[in-house]
């Protein structure tokens, strides 16, 4: 047998917005703080980010045998001097099984696509470019 609802809906709009519960003062203040502080932790990395003489972009990688992998990815030069990108081969188990680094001239473009080989000791699953930097 079906009975009917004991929940009645409020007879006005009044009586609904007065059903929900408000926001404290304390909590107005937490909130507007807490946006405050991660406005200014995300304009901080991206400023970061911003001064960076160099930036790099992983575009794929290959395995070419147990001993052998292959990365290729975009550099953009910010700065007239050289930069020295590090790029390294993984394990299934996330070790370094192979690095390899290069040296990218702004003469040759400020952004260049790189394939470069790197020689590994024992089979690789994946390949990426751990950093970059300007050659000091």
């Amino acid at each position: 047998m079906m009975t009917e609802s004991q929940h009645t809906p409020p007879a006005s709009e009044e009586e609904a917005a007065s059903a929900r519960p408000r926001l404290s003062r304390r909590g107005w203040i937490l909130s507007i703080a807490g946006v405050v502080a991660l406005t200014a932790v995300a304009a901080w990395f991206g400023l970061s980010q911003a001064n960076s003489p160099v930036r790099w972009q992983d575009v794929g990688f290959a395995i070419d045998s147990p001993t052998q992998a292959e990365v290729t990815f975009d550099v953009h030069l910010y700065s007239d001097e050289p930069a020295v990108c590090h790029v390294r081969a993984l394990s299934v188990s996330y070790a370094e099984v192979g690095v390899a680094q290069t040296t990218v001239d702004p003469a040759e473009g400020t952004s260049q696509r790189i394939t470069l080989d790197i020689a590994t000791v024992e089979e690789a699953t994946s390949a990426q470019v751990n950093y970059c930097d300007i050659e000091r």
